[in-house]
């Protein structure tokens, strides 16, 4: 990985774009001579790349610095219920070729196929793996504690994954804290909390930013809003529990509501009028969903609400859930916690994996063995 010197270049140009050596002394506060080492070190280490020259008047031309898009790249894996998904990530944030994904029907093979794709996958162009897991892992033990990946066994060690490294740094997290750090390297918040949640058919998982460093507690999970219960009759979730919000969210749910239907929860919220006579069941769905949010909201405080999810893509359903949220709110709370929608690639894929490892190269003490071994 990179020192930390190394580390504030490369997060300033990841943050403003191409410079020069001296707009890197400007902003970084480090020495020109400092600058000029530094940026030898990354260039020869094919982090960085130097750009066309460019005139800037009197003296010598302006010569940019950059991160470079094709030297060297991360890996990201990704371990999910039924398959394990693996990818080259660019250090720009882009997938370098397609993902390689394996299918598994047997969940005792989950970890040695994982193990088996990194090692195919690694080379001496990667810098470091970023590894997403659902569920709740323990990154200083190399173990998942508990995941829909792995459902009914205890917890599992990782170690033939991290066997498979070798010496490269592995930056172990849950899904939801991949997607936070891709959240974290393309939106600017810095000195704000950020709680992004992600809402789908039958799955709702979230992540606490503070400051922009994920929030842990006792085990690295996704703040398991998903499971939050409520006395509701639903099918029964792989928790083991009814109830749990993430099953009140689904398409089954509304079969329970709406007897005789075919029509799914992603194709009823598309329609949505907010007429109880016609949306009464998902009238029903949205304000449990409501109120879950609202609830973790008013508990934690955070600057920011994201919410990623197929559903808000239709205006009327979008709309009334983030009104239906403020009504729940706290008054104190209401109107200065903003609540925005973020449109991308759901959790558990490997290239949102991927981003653990730039999260942790450009910033650093992202990943919890990383946090833990800088305190």
């Amino acid at each position: 990985m990179l020192d930390s010197r190394q580390r504030d270049i490369v997060r300033t140009l990841w943050e403003q774009g191409r410079l020069s050596r001296w707009e890197l002394h400007e902003r970084t506060g480090l020495t020109p001579n400092n600058v000029g080492t530094l940026a030898e070190s990354l260039l020869k280490m094919g982090v960085l790349c130097e750009g066309t020259a460019e005139p800037g008047g009197a003296g010598r031309p302006r010569v940019p610095l950059e991160i470079d898009p094709l030297r060297r790249h991360v890996v990201g894996l990704a371990i999910a219920p039924g398959s394990v998904e693996a990818c080259h990530v660019g250090l720009r944030g882009h997938p370098v070729g397609p993902p390689v994904s394996r299918s598994i029907d047997d969940a005792s093979k989950v970890i040695e196929t994982a193990a088996a794709m990194l090692k195919k996958m690694r080379s001496n162009e990667t810098m470091a793996i970023g590894l997403s897991v659902t569920g709740f892992v323990d990154a200083e033990k190399h173990a998942v504690l508990f995941s829909s990946a792995l459902p009914g066994k205890g917890p599992a060690t990782l170690d033939p994954v991290y066997e498979a490294v070798g010496e490269l740094p592995v930056i172990l997290e849950n899904d939801m804290h991949a997607m936070a750090a891709r959240w974290m390297l393309t939106h600017r918040a810095a000195g704000q909390d950020v709680l992004l949640v992600l809402v789908e058919d039958g799955r709702l998982g979230a992540a606490m930013l503070i400051d922009g460093r994920p929030n842990r507690g006792c085990a690295t999970g996704g703040n398991e809003l998903g499971h939050s219960r409520f006395f509701v009759d639903t099918e029964k979730c792989y928790c083991g529990h009814n109830g749990c919000l993430e099953r009140i969210v689904s398409t089954d749910f509304l079969h329970r509501q709406r007897q005789g239907s075919a029509e799914t929860l992603l194709q009823a919220t598309a329609r949505f009028t907010g007429q109880p006579e016609k949306d009464g069941a998902l009238i029903t769905i949205l304000d449990y969903l409501a109120c879950g949010l609202a609830n973790v909201v008013n508990f934690v405080r955070p600057h920011r609400l994201v919410l990623v999810s197929p559903f808000t893509r239709s205006p009327v359903f979008a709309e009334a859930l983030v009104r239906q949220v403020r009504t729940n709110l706290l008054v104190e709370l209401a109107d200065r916690v903003k609540i925005d929608f973020w449109d991308e690639p759901a959790a558990g894929s490997a290239e949102t994996a991927g981003w653990l490892a730039l999260a942790e190269l450009f910033f650093g003490g992202w990943g919890a063995e990383a946090a833990r071994i800088k305190s």
